[in-house]
């Protein structure tokens, strides 16, 4: 009798990053206190350092603000620092020249992290431009103490996710066939490969809340994904005895009209998961010494 067989298992992952991005602040002075931290999450809003006893707030935006922002002032970088105000809950457009909404906005962000002067104008000496909302150092170029001069090196951070790869090895044979994975709550399709490359699934795994901290701590503990195939099979399951001739997957077994060829699947509660190529399977089979173990034609 048949069954299906959606061949589940847990496979390792590698991860595919653009390359690592350089982050540093235009402010100048004496670092007097200093938050980064090689593979700890620097997230959006967090206090990065303190110059001369100022705060240098980190703050996330698809492009880098290279100006000082003021009132009037309209373009990317604005509609950037509209949506980080926003991510961090304040009251905002999300998008428009920079007007009293957003001044009203970065007077609060000011406030609220004892940048001064607190007056809705952000000065690019203020804060530290970073790529995500929540960013993982993977090096720290700083230390307490030290003078730091204005676009010195800060941090360098990993750049971003552009694929994943199945780990292969001799215990990760799958059954071949379209399959589907799920990488930190993301389900995501495999390719023949073992990549998974899809742009919106990808960007949507970067995106999960664990993606952060599995980040930081992915040389200790390497990044799985759980996989099943899109469409199960249908296999016999026979006891291990029933089978000779066995070179990797393929193996023999014995019915009323002689031997025939099968492919190993899987193995479960003390049984051999097979398929028969031909998809014909036998009414039974011989089991053990009474195997004539002849061979079987491929």
């Amino acid at each position: 009798m048949t069954s299906a067989f959606a061949d589940p298992r847990t496979l390792p992952l590698e991860m595919d990053m653009s390359p690592s991005i350089e982050l540093s602040s235009s402010a100048s002075g004496r670092v007097t206190a200093l938050a980064c931290s090689k593979g700890r999450v620097l997230g959006s809003g967090d206090i990065a350092m303190r110059i001369d006893g100022q705060p240098v707030a980190a703050l996330a935006s698809e492009q880098p603000f290279y100006r000082d922002i003021t009132w009037g002032a309209e373009g990317a970088d604005v509609d950037g620092l509209r949506v980080a105000l926003r991510d961090l809950e304040y009251s905002v457009s999300a998008s428009g020249r920079y007007g009293g909404d957003l001044h009203d906005a970065v007077a609060a962000f000011q406030r609220d992290r004892g940048i001064e002067p607190a007056d809705g104008s952000l000065l690019l000496s203020s804060i530290l431009w970073i790529p995500n909302a929540q960013t993982v150092p993977s090096e720290c170029s700083l230390s307490l103490g030290q003078t730091y001069a204005g676009g010195d090196l800060f941090a360098t951070v990993r750049g971003d996710l552009r694929s994943l790869r199945v780990v292969q090895d001799v215990d990760n044979v799958m059954v071949p066939g379209p399959r589907r994975v799920t990488v930190l709550g993301v389900q995501a399709s495999l390719s023949e490969d073992g990549v998974v490359d899809d742009p919106e699934q990808v960007s949507d795994i970067q995106s999960a809340p664990t993606f952060a901290a599995t980040l930081a701590a992915i040389e200790s503990t390497p990044l799985t994904a759980q996989s099943a195939l899109a469409t199960p099979v249908q296999v016999v399951s026979l006891p291990p005895a029933a089978l000779f001739d066995v070179s990797g997957s393929a193996a023999c077994v014995e019915g009323p009209v002689g031997a025939v060829p099968v492919e190993i699947v899987g193995t479960g509660m003390g049984a051999t998961l097979v398929r028969f190529p031909g998809g014909s399977t036998p009414s039974e089979v011989v089991l053990g010494s009474s195997l004539a173990g002849t061979g079987c034609a491929a």
